[in-house]
């Protein structure tokens, strides 16, 4: 056994997946590998990555930017936005990530004399690009966005055959009814201004971000090839544990193996969650039923309080909300409910309250609708087995509080 100190874990919760580690998503690939093809011809390509929270969206991306570098030749710009709220945020984001991720040094000293004006400060190869935040230069930089891009290009297309402009992580920028009309003033200005122009633009979101853009503007539907990400199969899940454990001469017994295909639920951010919890609670080199039991409590763990605590228990500050969502916790893990049901069971007040915290947990991300009418499911298992725990926690400390007062 390697000694604690020496261990790395090939888990990455919480982060893109490692190429190595990358399994299925095979049409998915193909599919957009197709628009990096067409792209090249001189054409300007546009694709949605959408899925639900967890299911590997921004992994697809960080891939598909790799395949277009190495086997394309395109110039590969992935931007993460999470904390942008305006186009011109996005613009700066968009070019300071240009330079950043430009790893040839002849490519990147062209593009720094390119938009050397916009340049706050600058350390080696562009690893701590600051470009500007001034509002006006920002403002005429979104102006002759498409302009600046082919300009890009026009510097790049004796190195490179095209570009490739990923947009992910739009939770702040769906929003604002600024931004969906720029993409589609963009997308038609390259389509009908420049000519010969290979770019394939991808913006990566959940579907309620796709939706806000169709609602500022409906063309964003026609506009954009949609590739929607669905859950692992459990084939898929079983394969990526064992390709994982197995680079390390890790084995996994069936029986523990199952357990962390079930708890995962086909979602890459949780199969990351449960295996490096686990990778870190062995220490024989054997994941048995113990293991993977122990792993799994200790990913709801994390993950509770990296998505439920902020996100979740922070919105949920009602008592009888609280009660209803330690009800639902005490659910069989893996199994729908069905409100007519589970109505009856609850107290008069949380009666009237139920069909508000429905919606709410949708809102939050939670819980979802079933199949059937009337019938709802958290969203996954790990988030059941948190509530669950949380729940017992509660009740122990209130049990606790109640011996205290009795003495």
């Amino acid at each position: 056994m390697a000694a604690i100190q020496n261990k790395e874990s090939p888990f990455t919760p919480g982060r893109p997946v490692p190429l190595e580690y990358f399994v299925a998503r095979l049409n998915e690939v193909a599919r957009i590998k197709q628009a990096i093809r067409q792209a090249s011809t001189g054409r300007n390509e546009n694709v949605f990555i959408t899925g639900e929270r967890g299911i590997g969206k921004s992994s697809l991306a960080s891939l598909i930017r790799f395949l277009a570098d190495k086997e394309h030749s395109f110039l590969g710009v992935h931007c993460y936005l999470g904390g942008v709220r305006d186009v011109e945020g996005m613009i700066r984001v968009v070019f300071q990530r240009l330079l950043q991720q430009t790893s040839d040094k002849s490519l990147f000293d062209k593009l720094k004399e390119q938009f050397d004006k916009y340049i706050k400060s600058i350390t080696l190869f562009g690893v701590g690009v600051e470009f500007t935040d001034d509002p006006a230069e920002l403002r005429a930089l979104k102006e002759n966005f498409p302009i600046a891009i082919n300009q890009v290009y026009q510097t790049i297309k004796n190195q490179k055959k095209g570009i490739l402009l990923i947009l992910d992580d739009l939770n702040g920028l769906t929003g604002n009814p600024e931004f969906a009309p720029f993409i589609k003033s963009f997308v038609d200005e390259l389509a009908t201004s420049h000519g010969d122009f290979p770019l394939l633009l991808i913006l990566v979101g959940i579907p309620e971000r796709r939706e806000d853009l169709i609602k500022h503007q409906p063309s964003i539907a026609r506009i954009f090839d949609l590739v929607e990400l669905s859950s692992m199969k459990d084939t898929e899940t079983k394969e990526f544990f064992e390709k994982t454990f197995g680079k390390l001469n890790i084995s996994v017994d069936p029986e523990a193996l199952s357990s962390l295909v079930q708890y995962s639920g086909g979602l890459p951010m949780l199969m990351h969650e449960i295996g490096d919890a686990v990778f870190w609670g062995d220490t024989d080199n054997v994941i048995d039923t113990m293991d993977a039991k122990m792993g799994v409590f200790e990913a709801a763990a994390s993950v509770g309080k990296k998505y439920l605590d902020p996100q979740v228990y922070k919105e949920i500050k009602s008592p009888t909300y609280r009660s209803i969502l330690r009800k639902l916790g005490k659910l069989p893990f893996g199994m729908n409910f069905i409100r007519g049901k589970l109505i009856h069971e609850m107290t008069e007040n949380e009666k009237k309250n139920f069909d508000n915290f429905l919606q709410k947990g949708k809102k939050l991300g939670i819980i979802t609708k079933g199949e059937e009418r009337g019938e709802y499911r958290f969203v996954n298992q790990l988030f059941h087995l948190y509530v669950a725990l949380e729940g017992f926690r509660a009740e122990k400390e209130r049990s606790t509080t109640n011996n205290k007062s009795q003495r």
